[in-house]
């Protein structure tokens, strides 16, 4: 399915996890839009393009080789992530938008938020990892 079945993931109701894995209106299969997948698309889409930008782009100049430069990057990814998966996940809340046996609340969609918030820092760690060494300038960052 996604990274989001098989890992961590903090504690939002099994009902939100149902919703998300793209359970159908009518209870009776996985269907419906798959919000995983779009999350983890983004996700993965913008800690690359992100640390893409760090590395080669914009922010490939000598004053920029601080780690709280790469901190603001990383920062920044984390919060278009997070605002994307809580406002994909929370598109659901309406009844008429999700299996009316289901039920769950904007905290849900908050907890969810914060667990793409923490794999999109661990993708852009894991991307600075790949990207630093052919870097002219950061290669240094973030250690």
């Amino acid at each position: 399915m996604s990274f989001f079945d098989s890992i961590l993931r903090f504690s939002y109701s099994r009902d939100l996890h149902q919703h998300l894995k793209g359970l159908s209106l009518d209870c009776q299969g996985y269907t419906g839009n798959a919000v995983y997948q779009l999350v983890s698309l983004t996700l993965l889409g913008v800690s690359f393009l992100i640390m893409l930008n760090y590395y080669y782009g914009l922010f490939n100049h000598p004053r920029h080789t601080h780690r709280w430069v790469w901190l603001v990057n990383v920062l920044v990814a984390c919060g278009i992530v997070g605002t994307a998966a809580y406002f994909m996940s929370a598109a659901g809340l309406p009844e008429e938008r999700h299996c009316p046996d289901i039920h769950f609340t904007a905290m849900d969609c908050m907890l969810f938020a914060a667990t793409a918030v923490l794999y999109t820092f661990i993708a852009c760690f894991i991307f600075s990892l790949i990207f630093k060494w052919k870097s002219v300038t950061n290669k240094k960052v973030p250690f």
